[in-house]
């Protein structure tokens, strides 16, 4: 009778079935994930200045990185719709190795930072893209607070074993080291992914013409000043800290510290993705992103390991505040668009690039006519302001907590 009573909700709930499964492969895949780009992402600028890269090279490099993003988004885009995001996350990782790879002999061989950019440019657009395409495909819409929760804590304990093992590698040993390590886990990142068949339908054609653009423009506008302040947090603050407040034991202290105020949040991710699911997404949102735009102005201001430290654990909550409503509210965006699932998100990558071709560019004349100093305390302040362009989103699916 048991058994019998098991058949029925399994046929009557298929999907709810298999896209557990395939989220519990893709929550594990991007805990590897996020644990090999953790092991080095933190530390490949702060690498890269400790060559001898100026400021004003890094900024250069972060330019062609994303002149070349439009590209290399049709280009992903075309890869997602003919092979599925599965196999294009597989390619992803073959390129990021290719990528890891110049880094680690950019000494010995020399390799100009421009092809490390536009290597790296491709990457990073192909996971990004196909990440996106398969999550948004395969979570539900009733409880995409709950699933990106988990999602996020997954990430985060990638992210908090990562920068500790990365950072006393690269310090004790070698930074070299790490990025073989990352290597490794990278390629055992793409095991759990291909348990299940692909998600999304293959063989399709991109095609633009006819996406409702009216609908969605804000979506990419507020969507790139959300990569944007992402770009400040992510990749601009680890080097300030690196070069300005970090001064020995650069890779382990920073690491340590990247650890420490992940692990303030982990609990508080998963009570977040059930307020969203309660409707209370949109002031989670609101109040996160205001107080993260403060926080933004003040980091210019740190000069002692401590004051890393205290904006740190500051910084993790807040940003999970905003990042999971609007995630949300992005991923149910797609998911209201059937057939431009791939359009969607190829169109965004082209915004984010534009935004940060600006932001790149800028920083790149400050550092060569002003000073290094000058370029972190423009880039925190037009983070705090992406940060507050983050509350004109529209999304539907936060609309039902005005009510």
């Amino acid at each position: 009778m048991i058994e019998k009573i098991k058949k029925i909700i399994e046929k009557r709930h298929f999907w709810r079935t298999v896209g557990f499964d395939e989220l519990s492969e893709l929550y594990i895949s991007q805990m590897l994930r996020s644990l090999s780009s953790s092991l080095v992402g933190l530390f490949v600028p702060i690498y890269l200045y400790k060559l001898g890269h100026s400021v004003m090279a890094i900024c250069g490099m972060f330019v062609v990185w994303f002149l070349v993003r439009p590209l290399w988004s049709y280009v992903s885009a075309r890869i997602i719709g003919r092979f599925g995001p599965k196999h294009a996350i597989a390619l992803s990782v073959m390129a990021q190795i290719i990528y890891l790879s110049f880094v680690l002999t950019i000494q010995t061989v020399g390799w100009p930072l421009w092809i490390v950019g536009i290597i790296g440019s491709f990457c990073y657009s192909l996971y990004m893209m196909a990440f996106e395409v398969d999550f948004s495909k395969i979570k539900h819409s009733t409880h995409g607070g709950k699933e990106l929760s988990y999602m996020q804590m997954f990430e985060r304990i990638g992210a908090i074993l990562g920068p500790v093992i990365g950072g006393l590698v690269a310090t004790f040993i070698d930074p070299r080291f790490t990025i073989g390590l990352a290597i490794v886990t990278l390629c055992g990142s793409l095991v759990p992914i291909f348990m299940s068949a692909e998600t999304v339908r293959q063989n399709q054609l991109i095609i633009v013409k006819g996406f409702p653009w009216k609908r969605h423009r804000r979506d990419m506008y507020v969507g790139a000043a959300f990569a944007l302040e992402n770009v400040v947090s992510v990749t601009v603050w680890p080097l300030f800290l690196g070069i300005f407040v970090l001064r020995e034991n650069t890779y382990a202290t920073l690491g340590i510290l990247a650890a420490v105020s992940t692990v303030t949040t982990f609990v508080a991710v998963f009570a977040i993705g059930k307020m969203i699911d309660n409707n209370k997404g949109l002031r989670l949102l609101s109040i996160g992103v205001v107080l993260n735009g403060i926080l933004h102005f003040v980091r210019p201001l740190a000069t002692l390991p401590v004051h890393a430290l205290a904006i740190n654990v500051a910084d993790e909550p807040l940003t999970a505040m905003y990042r999971m409503p609007f995630l949300k509210g992005r991923y149910d965006a797609a998911d209201s668009v059937p057939g431009y699932r791939i359009v969607y998100f190829m169109l965004l990558e082209l915004f984010i690039a534009a935004a940060n071709i600006l932001f790149w560019g800028l920083l790149t004349v400050i550092a060569m006519m002003i000073s290094d100093r000058a370029v972190f305390q423009a880039a925190f302040i037009i983070g705090g302001i992406m940060s507050f362009l983050i509350t004109q989103q529209r999304f539907a699916a936060l609309k039902v907590t005005r009510s």
